[in-house]
């Protein structure tokens, strides 16, 4: 079977389904097969693996997901596409779930660890929703290892350099991210005005909700300092700020990964 990431298959598929893509749900179509396989690379995708998928598309990403992974889990919102994946992609292979990623129950993910040792989660993402489906994860307790996720160039760059907020922080405590390779805006249709990336986002280490708790207060307000940003919350900041050898001074993105932790844990140790 031809792959559905070309030029010729992505406009014949269009044209013959009737079909264009949405602006509403940020539809943008890959047609280079090298990206994709790049993009499965990315992963390290074997048997062993089992993939969620969100926003597949036509199934450009789909098609080749399933020739490297023990199973792919695909959530769509679009059902026009329901012939198309009829047409093109392995059933025994692909779950197709028309749901939205964002309120589906995390529960199915839990079910598929039982059956395979690796779940990574590989999105095209829309633009729109890429930090909410990546906060969904990243703020759960899912067993989910890897996250390989496209993005807006300038979102990867920002993520994977020294911006600091609440979710980077917490990806850091729980892995790393890595910026992968960009992708030229040229290998889509439509065309969208600016190039992309590829984002790997490893977890390693359980979801910690008290350190998001500190991490949120903590940075409330980017300009005011720790302890004033703390203080909102926790009357002892002084006293806990002491504790862990930290500057009241200091602003929260000039901290470490390591001081939010401190933190955290005086406060929990303390009961404060």
């Amino acid at each position: 079977m031809k792959p559905i990431a070309s030029i010729s298959t992505t406009q014949y598929i269009l044209d013959h389904y009737h079909l264009q893509a949405l602006k509403k749900y940020g539809q943008n179509f890959l047609i280079d097969v090298n990206v994709v396989e790049k993009i499965v690379a990315c992963g390290n995708v074997d048997q062993n693996t089992a993939v969620i998928e969100v926003g597949p598309g036509i199934g450009a990403l789909t098609q080749i997901l399933s020739q490297y992974a023990g199973h792919v889990y695909s959530y769509e919102i679009d059902e026009r596409f329901k012939p198309v994946y009829h047409d093109f992609i392995d059933q025994e292979k692909v779950d197709i779930i028309f749901e939205d990623f964002l309120s589906s129950s995390l529960d199915k993910i839990e079910k598929i660890k039982e059956k395979y040792p690796r779940v990574i989660l590989v999105a095209n993402l829309p633009y729109y929703i890429t930090t909410q489906i990546i906060e969904k994860i990243v703020y759960s307790q899912v067993a989910i290892d890897e996250m390989i996720v496209m993005v807006q160039k300038e979102v990867a760059k920002k993520y994977c350099g020294d911006y600091k907020s609440p979710l980077t922080m917490m990806i850091h405590y729980r892995g790393m991210i890595e910026y992968m390779f960009t992708v030229s805006k040229n290998v889509f249709i439509p065309r969208p005005h600016v190039d992309s990336a590829i984002m790997k986002i490893s977890l390693n280490r359980h979801y910690h909700p008290q350190l998001k708790e500190v991490l949120d207060v903590s940075f409330k307000q980017r300009r005011k300092t720790i302890y004033n940003n703390l203080k909102q919350q926790y009357s002892q900041a002084q006293e806990i700020l002491e504790a862990c050898g930290i500057n009241e001074k200091t602003r929260s993105e000039q901290l470490e990964i390591e001081d939010f932790i401190k933190i955290t844990d005086y406060i929990k140790e303390h009961k404060i």
